[in-house]
């Protein structure tokens, strides 16, 4: 008997949760700081690229974000998680580059309330049992768990997504390992060769 092979695979699950006051006013005001590293971040990009035709890597724009944050007018982001701050810098700094390479069009300023999204890496958040917590926040988030749910050592990354003021969703994102049957060999006359008599 053929023994299955195992692949690891990346696969997401998606929750709703209810927020309490704090981690609501968090999340909302989380929103506005990526917004703002958003539009900072493409101001770059964009002046780099008009200006000198060059291109920026994510660690050039990696560490002038951290000096853009240590500026007076700017330390007021530094109150949230700084996690989902260096993932939109890095989804960017991709979606300008594919922009550059002729791939897609180019990103605009986002305006107030069109950021919906909150990536967060290993970093920005606190798992035990059943209970995940993001970075900056007092309590769990309360969640309303499927019937299917990932292992804690699988998961990669938890995007927060605010659908509406009243509806907010977890997409976990998980790398598992999973088992595929082995194909056997196609007969002969399976193949798609003619036979000869």
């Amino acid at each position: 008997m053929t023994k299955p092979m195992t692949h690891l695979v990346k696969r997401g699950y998606e929750y709703t949760f209810d927020p309490d006051d704090q981690q609501r006013r968090n999340l909302d005001e989380t929103l506005e700081a990526v917004r703002a590293v958003y539009n900072w971040s493409l101001s770059v990009f964009q002046r780099e690229w008009r200006a000198k035709g060059e291109k920026i890597s994510y660690a050039e724009i990696s560490a002038r974000l951290t000096k853009w944050k240590n500026q007076p007018a700017n330390r007021w982001v530094k109150a949230y998680s700084s996690v989902p701050l260096q993932q939109i810098a890095r989804q960017l700094h991709t979606e300008y580059h594919s922009f550059l390479n002729g791939r897609s069009r180019e990103p605009v300023p986002k305006e107030h309330g069109e950021q919906t999204q909150l990536v967060y890496s290993r970093a920005g958040y606190y798992l035990k049992g059943r209970e995940v917590k993001l970075a900056k926040h007092r309590e769990p988030l309360d969640i309303m768990w499927g019937l299917e749910r990932p292992s804690r050592d699988d998961i990669t990354s938890i995007t927060v997504i605010r659908e509406h003021a009243e509806l907010w969703k977890l997409w976990i994102v998980a790398e598992e390992f999973v088992e595929v049957p082995r194909q056997k060999p196609p007969e002969c006359g399976e193949c798609g060769r003619v036979l000869e008599d």
